[in-house]
């Protein structure tokens, strides 16, 4: 659908069509009726248009991952040119622009990371992972155990569910995958802890301890979000991700940092590795790699672990993935990298970031707000009822119904492992404007305030 034609279509027959046969996540169709969706015809800039003709700032960038805008014409032509030269080759061949693609991310990827594996999402970069990892291990021993963190998301693979922390996106597809086992995520706000630096060190203390237990022939990897995204925005103390890379390197057990979210500028740093000052063994990447103008994701190796793969006689690695290096997506990924880096949008999320979390602080003067933490254009309110407890799923999802009525989607994502969604998410374009910053941290307030008056 385009902007000349989106006036001129039967919405209602859209409706119909929807509801006969898309199934939609996270939602029980039965109250659709009651519940209608929202439908989206148009984006441009930070903005997108519903079907009646209402414009929202997007302060989620869809699915945390429109970082360049919507609407930049330049990304539709490059895949357009694309298109007519060469739509589609499997990487069984060389293809020009995951060549090219390939060799920009090793030139901006942190340490020695310079070995990129396309696939087509998040969830893929991340069951890739595990497969290297284990193949890495099974040339090294026979290492096979994945650690992982609760509250962690890694995709909805099962690979990626097995080692996701969140209850409620394990428990209806258990039994998972073996070998995977959790330790406790960096969340600052309800650990008990006295100072970031004790909770960094219990935290490394525990992975330690948890490798030895298990022994460190039997761990590949550990994985871990830099900033956890879909467990509630939670920002690790800042020598953390360096206390794990010790025990990691220690124990000769890789370290993967799952960058989908937090990669490509968000952070007001291009990758999150660079704000903490970690360099990791594999990284995965996807979102803001094509800044979801089409499917694309990688998973990315130092050299150390690439020709561990490929040693003489050896079989190489055994995936292949069919879209896997999609010519027209690479070509989306470069020009969405030109756009980003040219325009220097990583630091556009740092100076506007700073003002935005200026005015999210000072919500925490109204009742219901328990913290509010975030970086650059990722940030995160979590909400609490009268005693501190995590405020229910519905009322916190009511919270965000009031800061949509103000013309501002934001989204809402869980708190703790075993509880509601009671945090809201705030991660809009990295093109924001302060103007349009203070928008959304007015709307937010005026939600919030309205929910405490009790509506």
């Amino acid at each position: 659908m385009n902007p000349e034609s989106a006036a001129e279509v039967d919405l209602q027959q859209i409706r119909d069509l929807d509801k006969a046969h898309v199934w939609h996540p996270f939602l029980n169709h039965s109250g659709l009726d009651e519940n209608p969706l929202d439908m989206i015809v148009r984006g441009e800039g930070c903005t997108v248009t519903d079907g009646e003709g209402k414009e929202f700032l997007d302060a989620m960038a869809g699915l945390w991952c429109v970082n360049i805008g919507y609407g930049r014409k330049e990304v539709a032509e490059a895949v357009y040119r694309q298109l007519l030269e060469l739509p589609y080759y499997p990487l069984s061949k060389i293809t020009l622009p995951a060549a090219r693609l390939a060799s920009k991310l090793a030139d901006i990827l942190p340490g020695n990371i310079e070995r990129i594996w396309f696939v087509n999402s998040g969830s893929e970069a991340v069951d890739t992972a595990i497969k290297i990892a284990r193949s890495w291990g099974r040339r090294n021993g026979g290492r096979y155990k994945i650690i992982a963190r609760y509250q962690g998301y890694h995709g909805g693979n099962i690979g990626g569910a097995s080692l996701t922390g969140q209850t409620a996106r394990r428990v209806p597809f258990e039994p998972l995958m073996p070998g995977v086992i959790h330790v406790q995520a960096p969340y600052f706000f309800r650990s008990g802890a006295s100072s970031e630096t004790e909770l960094a060190e219990r935290l490394a203390e525990e992975l330690d301890a948890v490798i030895r237990y298990e022994s460190p022939g039997t761990v590949a990897a550990f994985i871990a979000e830099p900033i956890i995204g879909g467990g509630g925005v939670i920002l690790p103390p800042a020598d953390y991700l360096k206390k794990m890379r010790e025990v990691c390197t220690r124990h000769g057990v890789l370290l993967i940092l799952d960058e989908v979210i937090t990669g490509f500028g968000r952070t007001g740093e291009l990758f999150a590795s660079d704000l903490y000052g970690v360099k990791p063994d594999i990284m995965t990447m996807a979102k803001g790699l094509s800044s979801g103008y089409l499917p694309i994701g990688a998973t990315a190796v130092t050299d150390d672990v690439f020709q561990v793969m490929n040693g003489e006689g050896d079989t190489g690695f055994m995936q292949i993935n069919t879209y896997g290096g999609h010519p027209a997506s690479c070509a989306a990924a470069l020009k969405n990298l030109e756009i980003m880096l040219d325009e220097d949008m990583p630091q556009n999320a740092r100076r506007v970031g700073e003002g935005l979390g200026t005015a999210l602080k000072k919500l925490k003067d109204i009742p219901c707000v328990g913290d509010v933490r975030g970086v650059g254009l990722l940030w995160g309110i979590e909400l609490v009822d009268e005693g501190g407890d995590p405020l229910p799923g519905e009322e916190t999802a009511q919270v965000v119904s009031y800061v949509k009525n103000e013309g501002v989607l934001i989204g809402k994502s869980s708190g703790i492992a075993e509880g509601p969604s009671n945090t809201l998410t705030i991660a809009p374009p990295l093109i924001l404007t302060e103007e349009q910053a203070a928008r959304v941290a007015t709307a937010i307030e005026v939600g919030l305030t309205k929910f405490q008056a009790g509506g």
